[in-house]
Parts: structure tokens; sequence; C-alpha cells
């Protein structure tokens, strides 16, 4: 496949991403401002992630389109350096991700805590809350198994 091909597809995906992405960080942000305080817990960093993969695709949107217009010509040292930062974007935005994904599942961690609290239900509680530590230790137990292979490379 063409190269100017690929990178076209690659602006026309980000636009699409980022039109949709902001559009959801608005909707979620007029939400914010009415929801019940129990549905903050979920609805803020859920306004996180829409955001941030709106910005993450902006900036790569950016790169993008920086690498097309000065990557002509076989001026090869600028897509290298242009590729390198997207990758370093992409870094950046695979660990914002995981950091939201576990605030996220936190905040339902506390909203299924404050729920068996309310309902009187102590043995779903003791249940819940192991099923929980089960859960964390496996996410953390992945991320520091990932983190050493990012380290050793």
């Amino acid at each position: 496949m063409n190269e100017n091909t690929h990178k076209l597809k690659l602006v026309t995906g980000y636009i699409a991403t980022i039109t949709i992405f902001f559009v959801l960080s608005i909707y979620f942000y007029r939400l914010l401002l009415v929801a019940n305080k129990y549905y903050l817990f979920v609805v803020i960093p859920i306004l996180f992630l829409s955001a941030s993969i709106g910005l993450f695709n902006l900036i790569k949107l950016l790169l993008t389109i920086v690498s097309f217009i000065f990557g002509r010509n076989d001026n090869d040292e600028t897509l290298t350096i242009i590729n390198a930062k997207i990758y370093e974007v992409n870094q950046l935005y695979k660990f914002t991700l995981i950091g939201i994904f576990i605030s996220l599942l936190t905040t339902v961690m506390i909203l299924d805590i404050i729920l068996c609290v309310t309902f009187e239900q102590y043995f779903l509680l003791a249940i819940s809350i192991v099923i929980w530590i089960l859960l964390y230790y496996l996410i953390f137990y992945i991320l520091i198994k990932t983190a050493k292979k990012q380290i050793s490379l």
C-alpha cells in the first residue's frame, strides 16, 4: 500500500475518533453537572478517559500531518524522529488508559461496597471484597510483569 494513502487513512481515522471522543467528553461533562453523587464516581473517570483519548489522538494527528508534510523527498530523518515521537505518545496513551481503568475499577468497587452495606448484605460484601482483592492482585501482578519487561528492554 502506498505510504501516503496509509497516512491519509490514519488522518481520517484520527479526525473521526477525535470528533467522537470530544463529543463524548462534552456529553459526560454535562452529565457531570446533573448526576447523582453516586454516579459521579463513574462519570469522572469516564470523562477523563474520553478527554484523554481525544487529546492523544489530536497529538498523533498533528504528528502525522507534520510527517506527511516534511517527510517528502526522501527525508528519512524527519520520519524517524516523528515515528519515535508517535511511539512515545502511544506509550503514554497506554499508561494513561491503564491508570484510568484502575481508577474506574476502584470506583466500581467503592460503589459495590456502599451498595452491599446499604442493603445489609454482609455475606455478599465479604465475597465481594475477596473477589476485588483477587482482581487487584492479578491486575497489579500483570502490571509489574509488564513494567519489568519494559525496563529490561
